[in-house]
């Protein structure tokens, strides 16, 4: 790392001193089997890596005989790259070389958010570094395996510049312990959180820095320092979180710190967040063709809305889905025209095939399975919500899509929850099937499927605008 503060000998050892007093002795473990690794680098590919912050590994590092090599660039940096997993306890085993008067390092913990511009803003460092020639190895904590700028390794057992040297790296926040091996050798071992951990931070360079080392979930990185490096045979097994045989006294043991919770950042005013797809803004009718596989033919208009355009047909997206959030707008004509049904009829169909009903039923009575909000046939809403006639409404549903075994039997209904205009008008209630207009619903087997916006062809005149998805695993 390129910033420079040394521990006292003392400090150091006062701290290490303090965390064996305060941590208990982990129970004996069998040795893991072959079966618990992952590989992260076979050899042949990056494809268990990304340029931090997103985005593919850039050309400056290369895969030469089994090694990921980085070829530093003239004039460029930011060439960091990290696992595309998170990981929360953890050993990490690899093996590393560096070009004489080289730098690098493995972090872990490592968050990425578009804010910060580092691994080493949030991640710990564990140091890779020519001891012989780099002058920040002077300073005992900068030195190879060392915890960067807090724990000096108990001696130097590295290899000569352009030779092979040994790591396994283990995180535990279960049992509070970290340790690095180096060559065969244990030369550090360090808290990862509680007083002892705040006391080795607030004592480094990183005293001031909010965000570093606070994160127990992360993702494992290695540094582009500007310096030529090489690692090959990298491999992490998980440490499973141990069970409880009694109920515990420490609040500790109950806390949770996996999953990773990503961060989804919000747009201002009704935009959508940063994760999702963005199916319409007003702009293109790109995402969007006819059901016939020909251009969209609705009517784009300045407000940043579409219209449907009287007997064009049905429109749907190009992209198909499976169980998603989704944030819809829709507004019924101002100037009202028909009745019952054919007042300002459109309809939103989940996967193609499960029909949401948009009608403008202000003063206007018709069947209440058939109503604004209804699912089609099946269910009658909780509550009509609608805003009054030539006003936006909106839609926020979360669905998931129905399950079908190989055989084309349904093993799981489809599920709605759905909100109009802030008001809850369907809780977590089972699809039955297709929502025809005649007939029983119906149970045809059937993957991903696009979104549709029904051209119900009586002069409808419903408009639609900010439709946003979000993707959900089931």
């Amino acid at each position: 790392m390129k910033i420079s503060y040394a521990l006292t000998l003392l400090s150091g050892a006062l701290l290490l001193t303090n965390f064996t007093q305060t941590t208990s002795k982990p129970a004996a473990a069998a040795p893991p089997s072959e079966a618990e690794w992952e590989v992260l680098f076979d050899g042949s590919s990056f494809d268990k890596w990304q340029r931090y912050n997103g985005g593919e590994v850039s050309d400056a590092w290369t895969i030469k005989d089994g090694a990921m090599v980085f070829n530093p660039q003239p004039n460029t940096g930011g060439h960091n790259i990290v696992t595309k997993e998170n990981f929360h306890s953890f050993e990490l085993e690899l093996d590393w070389k560096v070009a004489e008067g080289a730098n690098s390092g493995v972090f872990y913990g490592v968050i990425e958010e578009e804010r910060l511009g580092e691994p080493y803003q949030t991640g710990p460092e564990i140091q890779v570094i020519d001891n012989l020639r780099h002058p920040d190895a002077k300073i005992k904590t900068h030195q190879a395996g060392a915890l960067y700028d807090m724990v000096a390794p108990s001696s130097d057992v590295t290899k000569p510049a352009g030779e092979w040297n040994s790591f396994s790296i283990k995180i535990d926040h279960h049992a509070n312990q970290g340790h690095v091996i180096l060559n065969g050798e244990k030369v550090v071992a360090f808290p990862l959180h509680g007083p002892a951990w705040e006391e080795m931070v607030a004592q480094s360079k990183f005293a001031n820095w909010s965000l570093f080392g606070v994160y127990r979930t992360g993702k494992i990185g290695l540094q582009d320092h500007g310096d030529q490096v090489a690692f090959r045979n990298v491999r992490v097994r998980r440490i499973p979180k141990p069970e409880l045989t009694k109920e515990p006294t420490d609040p500790r043991a109950t806390e949770l710190y996996e999953p990773f919770v990503p961060k989804v950042t919000l747009s201002a005013g009704q935009g959508a967040p940063s994760d999702a797809i963005v199916l319409f803004d007003g702009s293109s009718l790109e995402s969007w063709e006819s059901v016939d596989q020909g251009a969209a033919a609705w009517t784009l208009s300045e407000d940043g809305s579409m219209t449907v355009a009287d007997k064009t047909g049905d429109i749907r997206t190009k992209e198909k889905f499976g169980s998603t959030q989704l944030h819809i707008e829709w507004r019924s004509p101002a100037k009202v025209m028909g009745k019952n049904q054919s007042r300002a009829n459109s309809g939103i169909f989940l996967q193609d095939l499960y029909e949401i009903q948009v009608l403008d039923n202000n003063q206007n009575a018709t069947y209440v399975n058939g109503q604004v909000g209804s699912i089609y046939k099946q269910h009658v809403p909780l509550a009509m919500a609608s805003t009054p006639s030539g006003e936006w409404n909106s839609f926020d549903a979360v669905y998931h899509a129905p399950q079908f075994d190989a055989s084309g039997n349904k093993t799981k209904s489809g599920t709605l929850t759905l909100f109009h205009n802030g008001v809850l008008i369907h809780d977590h209630i089972e699809i039955k099937g297709t929502t025809p207009n005649i007939g029983w619903p119906k149970n045809e087997p059937h993957g991903e499927a696009p979104l549709r916006l029904q051209d119900h062809e009586d002069n409808s005149r419903v408009s639609y605008r900010n439709i946003w998805v979000r993707r959900l695993n089931d």
